[in-house]
């Protein structure tokens, strides 16, 4: 009589199990076909650090950074919406990854794909002598080389296309307050120098800058309160912001020119497009009574803020403001003797992208 053979449960052949021990070994050995997040292209990452606290966590690398801040800030020319490439600027400035040496690195990245290749010299040219030759081609290299991008001082840096900002870039609120380091005053400068502003109807950047001023007067942060008052960013400082600075801050005569230049600024540009008059008085009895009991006391700040004040008092029935009515102003009340310091600000609005080089203040 055969027997019914019985297969019992959880046993294995042992061919088999050997294969299977040699398939999971070859698995495991096997390189990743899947590209790791800083390996991706660009595009989807936009997004990514603001949805998920792992995938910031996972994209926490330089590289990825520097890359992704090159393809955001490089011009595509045939790209026709402006304004979605302004708003991506915009949420990447506002990243907490995004900082001064970081951005640093990316423009100066962008300047050297956009510079020209140097010229490389062919067999027969090195083998001839010529002077003359060799002092044509250095002269012409020089002429096809652009200028670095001056990030100590980006007034004078020439208008090009490829590191001009559109004014729709929004500043980000973390350069709008204290503290008032000086890597984030080179910072805020250089991107107020490349077009950037803030807008005060749709977000609360305006809040933060108004915010940010009252701070840098008690901080006696003269390159702030110019950067805040600059018309970028279009802080008009009131009365009481002027009294604060000169009644309870000692008149530090930089905060007080940059506060006065603004206000005065702002009173003339109101009146001549029609818009309400700013909330600043230059004729406040308490101010005045201020400067006559301290210019009693022998110290020269009351005389210097009475003419300052009778100036822009008088000032305020001109009717445009420009470079020239700036210069009659700092003439008066921006003088090194008075203990003013100069900060190279935009006196007016910057032109767009298309527009040429501004006056500075």
């Amino acid at each position: 009589m055969d027997l019914t053979p019985i297969r019992i449960r959880g046993r294995r052949k042992r061919g088999r199990l050997s294969e299977s021990k040699d398939v999971s070994l070859k698995n495991r050995d096997r390189p990743w076909k899947t590209a790791r997040f800083n390996q991706a292209s660009s595009q989807p990452l936009k997004n990514l650090p603001l949805s998920s606290y792992v995938f910031a966590r996972d994209l926490s690398y330089r590289n990825t950074y520097l890359r992704f801040a090159i393809d955001t800030l490089s011009k595509d020319n045939a790209s026709e919406d402006r304004a979605a490439d302004a708003a991506a600027v915009s949420r990447m400035l506002q990243c907490k990854w995004m900082a001064w040496d970081l951005f640093k690195d990316a423009i100066q990245e962008i300047h050297r794909r956009k510079s020209p290749p140097s010229r490389s010299s062919s067999p027969s040219d090195s083998d001839t002598d010529d002077t003359d030759n060799d002092e044509d081609e250095a002269s012409s290299q020089n002429q096809d080389i652009i200028p670095v991008p001056n990030f100590s001082h980006p007034q004078n840096q020439p208008r090009l296309s490829y590191l001009t900002l559109s004014s729709a870039v929004q500043l980000p609120q973390s350069l709008l307050h204290e503290p008032w380091t000086t890597p984030k005053l080179e910072f805020l400068k250089y991107l107020v120098w490349s077009g950037c502003s803030i807008d005060w109807t749709s977000s609360s950047r305006g809040e933060t800058a108004t915010a940010g001023l009252a701070t840098a007067i008690s901080a006696h942060s003269y390159t702030a309160v110019a950067l805040l008052c600059s018309p970028p960013i279009n802080v008009v400082p009131d009365t009481t912001t002027l009294k604060i600075a000169v009644m309870d801050h000692n008149c530090n005569p930089s905060v007080v020119f940059y506060l006065v230049a603004a206000a005065l600024r702002a009173h003339i540009t109101s009146r001549a497009s029609g818009e309400s008059a700013p909330d600043v008085n230059f004729r406040d009895p308490g101010l005045w009574h201020w400067v006559e009991r301290v210019e009693k006391t022998g110290n020269k700040k009351g005389r210097w803020l009475k003419d300052v004040l009778r100036f822009a008092g008088d000032g305020m029935r001109a009717s445009s403001w420009d470079q020239e009515a700036f210069e009659e102003f700092r003439r008066v009340a921006g003088r090194e003797e008075d203990g003013v310091v100069r900060v190279d600000v935009p006196v007016v609005d910057l032109i767009d992208e298309e527009g040429d080089a501004t006056a500075t203040q």
